[in-house]
């Protein structure tokens, strides 16, 4: 899955993802692949610069693939623009965001 952040002045577009989890409809269950936010594009706790607006999330998951037409819904935190507030913690601009769609 790819995620893509807003293009903002200071050049730091996704910087973490995070409570990303999936639900299939029909009781095909669900699957959290993580609950907390993790750093991506090369963006941690000392470093955040120059990150890419674009991220794509691979990951392998123990659900069988759905019949098609079964729909399906995906969750996930996307942060961007992370900074050090006057602490020594970072600050982030974040949006939860909810795709339904359907297996093709």
């Amino acid at each position: 899955m790819r995620v893509q952040s807003p293009e903002t002045q200071d050049g730091l577009g996704v910087s973490a993802v995070g409570h990303f989890s999936m639900h299939v409809d029909n009781n095909g269950g669900g699957y959290k692949f993580f609950s907390k936010p993790q750093w991506v594009n090369g963006c941690d706790c000392d470093k955040c610069e120059n990150i890419p607006r674009q991220y794509t999330i691979y990951g392998e998951f123990d659900l069988p693939t759905p019949p098609k037409g079964t729909w399906y819904d995906v969750w996930v935190s996307i942060y961007w623009s992370c900074g050090f507030n006057n602490g020594n913690s970072r600050v982030c601009i974040s949006e939860d965001i909810h795709h339904r769609d359907y297996v093709r």
